[in-house]
């Protein structure tokens, strides 16, 4: 499927009903989806001890920040009027297993990318972190950040919204261990500060599971892509926030790691991958002491 053609699947701006993701909470819903769940609120509260309130609570928003982190999947109902269910994909399944309550900074980091991908992530982390990246690079005035996206996500307080995907990243609670954004002081006004995905060789496997599943999700089978159709595809610089030298490492780790193959005398590269996705996600933490 060529990307002229292919449609975002993205979260609405306003799918966490203003709740920043919980880790304690994203745990107990993939233990939920797990057993194939139901994507329905008051179920998804019983089971887990999600609280819930008059309209949502954080039951459905917490389920829908696991689907655009790339942790659960929505099946549809086998028969007319039963509910939908909640399933495990196979990052959710080694984050399930060995990492539950998203302790290890690089669970967050994996989780991050994929809620700020274009084609099935969620609106304000796309602009905020994906175009963003090319209009502000990693270090940008907060204002001039919230005058820019505020037309693009819309609503009536897209700063609010803006504000809300910023501070889950200084809570410890939620993504603060990963630490994807900060806001600093600089000479009394306000700067919003990008945090480069971190580069370690025990990290090369999930690197590789992230970038494979965005292709496959995106019809491109077989593991064989340009670099630009990478970028395309997964926001491989955008997202992560690396610079030229610094991606060129990563390719040159995942090289190292039998992981994938480089064709550096094509222009653009051309970048292989040897393995499926569901076979790296369960090498996901195998290189972690």
């Amino acid at each position: 499927m060529g990307a002229k053609t292919r449609k975002p699947e993205r979260l609405a701006r306003d799918f966490h009903r203003t709740f920043i993701p919980d880790r304690q909470y994203l745990g107990e819903l993939l233990k939920y989806a797990a057993g194939g769940g139901a994507y329905k609120k008051q179920k998804i509260a019983d089971a887990t001890g999600i609280p819930t309130g008059d309209s949502s609570g954080k039951a459905i928003p917490t389920a829908d920040y696991c689907r655009g982190m790339g942790l659960v999947s929505l099946v549809k109902p086998a028969s007319k009027g039963a509910d939908p269910t909640l399933a495990l994909t196979p990052f959710g399944r080694a984050v399930f297993l060995e990492d539950k309550f998203f302790k290890e900074p690089f669970s967050q980091w994996l989780a991050h990318c994929f809620l700020c991908n274009e084609w099935s992530g969620a609106d304000v982390w796309f602009y905020l972190f994906c175009e963003g990246a090319q209009v502000f690079g990693n270090h940008a005035a907060k204002d001039d950040v919230m005058k820019w996206i505020s037309p693009l996500i819309g609503g009536k307080n897209p700063v609010k919204a803006a504000s809300l995907t910023i501070h889950m990243y200084k809570e410890e609670a939620s993504f603060g261990a990963c630490a994807a954004i900060a806001t600093i002081k600089e000479k009394d006004r306000d700067v919003l500060v990008r945090t480069t995905a971190p580069i370690r060789d025990e990290y090369a496997a999930g690197y590789a599971a992230w970038l494979v599943t965005c292709l496959e999700r995106g019809g491109h089978e077989g593991g064989q892509v340009t670099v630009d159709k990478l970028e395309e595809q997964a926001g491989f610089k955008r997202i992560t926030g690396w610079s030229l030298p610094d991606s060129q490492r990563v390719l040159d780790l995942l090289e190292r790691k039998r992981l994938a193959e480089v064709d550096r005398h094509m222009h653009p590269w051309i970048v292989r991958f040897l393995l499926p996705s569901a076979t790296l996600w369960t090498r996901l933490y195998e290189d972690f002491l």
